[in-house]
């Protein structure tokens, strides 16, 4: 008895590891452009000195200390782009998150999916990819994801600010999910 409950511990505790790896793990296939933004940098973004009578800059320092982290990854190869919207589909799956949205337009599907936060308007975590594999001439995808106790209606905010690629779907998703 006590194997099998030691053996149940250790498989939770286990599966936000192995969830996470499915991200490092894009950062590490051939061709592939990662950049992550972690909650230092988030930090330290926040404690620059700024008007904070301009609501605009208020409401940028709150979704500032709001984030964990923030990962993107691109690739135009075609065999790396393919892995690498399975991996956050297996990600997006074992983690139960929840399609807000999806569009397929000519060669291009874009989807968006979150994991529930602290209220009905925040997300814990948000999974966007961009996948235009479909696309024969120039296969490519994105795929992004940002973690903390996000508000929806900031996430185009942040995203400008870092300047991502995808940044118009992103405009488009948060604005319709308003």
């Amino acid at each position: 008895m006590k194997k099998l409950i030691l053996t149940l511990v250790l498989a939770v505790m286990a599966t936000p590891l192995f969830a996470q790896d499915a991200f490092e793990k894009m950062g590490n296939l051939k061709n592939t452009s990662e950049t992550v933004v972690t909650k230092d940098a988030f930090e330290l973004l926040a404690e620059i000195d700024m008007d904070f009578e301009d609501d605009g800059v208020k409401a940028g320092k709150g979704l500032l200390d709001s984030l964990k982290d923030a990962r993107f990854y691109s690739t135009s190869n075609s065999d790396s782009a393919k892995k690498m919207i399975a991996m956050a589909n297996a990600y997006i799956k074992s983690n139960g998150l929840v399609k807000l949205m999806h569009v397929k337009e000519d060669d291009q599907a874009f989807s968006f999916h979150v994991e529930r936060g602290s209220n009905s308007k925040k997300v814990r975590t948000l999974v966007m990819i961009i996948d235009e594999t479909m696309n024969k001439e120039n296969p490519e995808a994105l795929v992004m994801k940002i973690s903390g106790d996000i508000d929806l209606g900031q996430i185009s905010k942040i995203t400008k600010m870092i300047n991502v690629p995808g940044q118009e779907q992103i405009e488009k998703a948060t604005k319709e999910e308003k």
